[in-house]
């Protein structure tokens, strides 16, 4: 799991170094709102309503790359879209996804701040 952690935390200070403030906030609200929306409605739920909603795009790359870190499979959020993600062992990418998102949000509560919600 350091692996992750440290991807987790160089992809957050990476975004910090070229983002605003306002789309620090925008991450920060949308990273600590994705765990709990994949736990309720499914990975493929959460990541289309986040597109749908315009969440910061940085976030579905940061996922997608932490997604392939752990499982191999690459362009998760992509093949959500295009609905052949259900051809991949979904179970197991939703699993990678939460524990991706679990580190970012730490990681950017820490690296961009910001009040607990």
């Amino acid at each position: 799991m350091i692996e992750i952690a440290k991807k987790a935390a160089e992809l957050v200070m990476n975004f910090k170094k070229d983002a605003n403030e306002e789309k620090r906030g925008e991450y920060l609200r949308a990273v600590r709102n994705l765990g709990p929306m994949i736990i309720q409605n499914g990975l493929a739920g959460a990541l289309l309503f986040a597109k749908k909603k315009d969440w910061p795009s940085q976030l579905f790359e940061h996922v997608d790359e932490l997604v392939q870190l752990l499982t191999g499979v690459n362009e998760v959020s992509k093949k959500v879209e295009n609905g052949s993600i259900f051809h991949q062992d979904y179970l197991r990418l939703q699993l990678a996804a939460l524990e991706g998102v679990k580190w970012l949000k730490r990681y950017s509560e820490i690296i961009l701040g910001g009040e607990e919600p």
